[in-house]
């Protein structure tokens, strides 16, 4: 008989076998046994096989883990959501993301401003937040299982975009505006998913319309230093409020 497990993203129950026994672990509080052999989501052994190879340093509970952030990512499309690549946390009620590739220094911004002024942001999901767009117009930003190698993340916690910052690393501090147009090719590349129908296609392509936007804009080139999340901090409590964009 097959273990069946479910998570849940955005208010949408999705449920899983696993692969490999101990995988569902990975999952730590999110995750929760349900009743039944029918499932939505399921690695096969082709997939785990390309897994290994890309990640050949890590366990296979581990490879199913991080293989099974796609697969999810496309199941969500048919609710118009989807796993989007950025660290996402709340300032004054509002859902702030940071995109960039791994190793750009998301996280030592959130670090830096928790140093710097306790308290006053939390975050979301360090690494794969849900994006959902509502009818209302909003943008919400959830938590996911994979909330990065520092395991920063609160699944009760999710709040309205207030803006996406695209961050690279920098030898100055520079943050400016970033035009729509600008924000398409980035943002559909940190979208975890590659569409499979033309459904499939129109679906991203709305939740990242909705994403360009829902909120505030930003390109940040950046130390990552103490001073460029000053900058940072102010461009984010500006905004929120009605201060200038730049």
């Amino acid at each position: 008989m097959k273990r069946v497990f479910a998570v849940e993203y955005a208010g949408h129950e999705v449920r899983y076998s696993f692969l490999c026994r101990r995988t569902w672990l990975n999952f730590r509080s999110y995750i929760r046994p349900v009743a039944g052999e029918e499932f939505d989501i399921c690695a096969t052994p082709e997939l785990m096989e390309t897994g290994r190879k890309l990640l050949p340093e890590y366990r296979d509970d581990y490879v199913e883990y991080r293989l099974l952030i796609e697969l999810t990512s496309r199941h969500l499309l048919k609710w118009g959501c989807c796993i989007f690549h950025s660290a996402a946390f709340v300032c004054k009620g509002k859902a702030w993301l940071l995109a960039a590739p791994s190793g750009t220094g998301k996280t030592t911004q959130f670090l830096n401003w928790c140093q710097l002024h306790p308290g006053e942001i939390e975050m979301i999901t360090g690494d794969m937040p849900v994006i959902e767009p509502r009818e209302d117009g909003t943008v919400m930003i959830h938590s996911t299982p994979w909330c990065g190698k520092e395991n920063f993340g609160n699944k009760d916690l999710r709040a309205p975009l207030g803006g996406v910052i695209l961050l690279e690393q920098g030898g100055e501090n520079r943050l400016e505006p970033l035009e729509p147009r600008e924000a398409v090719i980035p943002f559909f590349n940190q979208a975890i998913v590659t569409p499979g129908t033309e459904t499939e296609i129109r679906a991203l392509a709305k939740v990242m319309d909705r994403l360009i936007g829902a909120g505030k804009l930003a390109k940040f080139i950046n130390k990552g230093d103490d001073p460029s999340t000053e900058i940072l901090r102010a461009f984010i409590i500006g905004n929120r409020e009605g201060g200038a964009n730049g």
